[in-house]
C-alpha cells in the first residue's frame, strides 16, 4: 500500500505525518523558528520515519497564499516550493494547498466528538456551504461548497479584510490600533498577536501603561480573574470573533454551519460560550433570522488539516504537477 507525506505548516508550528489510503500515522511537530526551512524540517522528520513502503508523494497545507506551486508563509520566513521539495526528496508528486483549504475540505468528515457547539443547535442544512474562521498565529477563513462533482473549497484571505466596529468604546480601541498600524484588519485583533493588541489598546484607553504580555499570559490572567484589563481583552476578542464569524456566514451563505478553528479558542471554550460571541454572531440587522438558524462549533481535533488533506490526497495524485529539471 502506497504512503504519502502530510504536513500542516503554520506560522508557529509545523506538523508532519505519513499516511496511506486508510489511516494517518503518528504526528511529529516542530516549531517553525527552530528550523531554517521546510526542507530541513521534512528531512529531520523523514530521517526517523522511513520504514515501510516508499513515499509516493506529498501533500502540504501551508499558512499563506499558494501561487504557481509556491507559498511564502505570511507569519514566518519559510518559502515552500513544490518543485524544490519534489526534487530534494524524489517524490513523484507534490502539492501545496492553503492550510484553511485543507481544514475546510475536512469539515464534513469531523466526528461529532471532535467539535463543540456554541449557542443554540441551529439547523444546518445538508448540502449547503460550510465555513471556517480560524484565529491562530494569523486569521484564516475558507468555505467548502458542494456540487455534482463533490466538495470544493473556496479559499480566502478574508482575515486581512477591514475590521468593523462594535460601537461604544470599541471605536476608541480600534482608533488606538489604527494610530499604530494605519489600517486595522480583522487579524489585528483575532489572532495571538491580536489578543495582545487588544490588551494593550484597552490599557492605553484606560490611561495605563502595560508591558507586552504574551497571548497565553493574557488568557491566563483573564480566566483566573487576576487582571480586569486581560478579562476585558478576552471579552473583546470573543465579541469581535462572533461579529466576524457572522459576517463570514453571510458572505459564504454558510447555512451548513460556521466552525471556529485555530489553536487559540479551544483554550477557553467555556468562556466563549458565556461571552457575547453568539449575540454578535447573530446581530445582523434585517438578516438576524437568517443567521440565527446557522449553528456554530469550535473544532477540538488537534490536527484538523490532516483530515482534509486525506480527502484531497486522491485529487493530488492525479494528475501530477509537471516539474522541470
Amino acid at each position: 500500500m502506497s504512503r504519502f507525506l502530510l504536513a500542516d505548516i503554520g506560522g508557529t508550528y509545523a506538523r508532519f505525518a505519513l499516511a496511506d489510503e486508510r489511516s494517518i500515522g503518528a504526528t511529529w511537530s516542530t516549531e517553525v523558528d527552530a528550523r531554517a526551512s521546510a526542507i530541513d524540517a521534512m528531512r529531520d522528520f523523514l530521517a526517523n520515519s522511513q520504514g515501510g513502503e516508499p513515499i509516493a508523494g506529498a501533500l502540504l497545507a501551508a499558512a499563506g497564499p499558494v501561487e504557481g506551486g509556491r507559498c511564502q508563509l505570511i507569519n514566518a520566513p519559510w518559502l515552500l516550493d513544490e518543485e524544490e521539495i519534489g526534487r530534494t526528496f524524489s517524490f513523484p508528486w507534490v502539492r501545496i494547498v492553503n492550510d484553511l483549504e485543507a481544514t475546510a475540505a475536512g469539515l464534513p468528515d469531523l466526528n461529532p466528538a471532535q467539535i463543540h457547539r456554541i449557542g443554540p443547535a441551529g439547523s444546518a442544512i445538508p448540502g449547503t456551504p460550510m465555513a471556517i474562521v480560524a484565529p491562530g498565529t494569523g486569521l484564516g477563513m475558507a468555505s467548502v461548497i458542494f456540487g455534482p462533482a463533490g466538495r470544493s473549497v473556496v479559499t480566502s484571505e478574508g482575515g486581512h479584510a477591514g475590521l468593523a466596529s462594535l460601537g461604544n468604546h470599541y471605536d476608541d480601541i480600534i482608533a488606538i490600533l489604527r494610530r499604530r498600524y494605519g489600517r486595522v484588519s480583522a487579524e489585528r485583533v483575532l489572532s495571538g498577536g491580536g489578543l495582545v493588541n487588544l490588551h494593550q489598546a484597552i490599557t492605553a484607553f484606560e490611561g495605563n501603561a502595560s508591558p507586552r504580555w504574551t497571548p497565553s499570559e493574557v488568557t491566563a490572567a483573564a480566566l483566573d480573574g487576576s487582571s480586569p484589563a486581560c478579562r476585558a481583552a478576552l471579552d473583546a476578542f470573543c465579541m469581535f470573533l462572533g461579529a466576524v464569524a457572522g459576517d463570514v456566514a453571510l458572505t459564504f451563505g454558510a447555512r451548513g454551519g460556521v466552525y471556529i478553528g485555530g489553536g487559540i479558542v479551544p483554550r477557553f471554550i467555556d468562556h466563549l460560550a458565556r461571552s457575547e460571541f453568539r449575540e454578535q454572531f447573530v446581530a445582523k440587522g434585517r438578516l438576524r433570522p437568517y443567521v440565527e438558524r446557522i449553528p456554530t462549533w469550535v473544532i477540538l481535533h488537534p490536527t484538523p488539516a490532516f483530515i482534509g488533506l486525506m480527502s484531497l490526497a486522491q485529487l493530488a495524485r492525479e494528475p501530477a504537477r509537471p516539474r522541470s529539471g
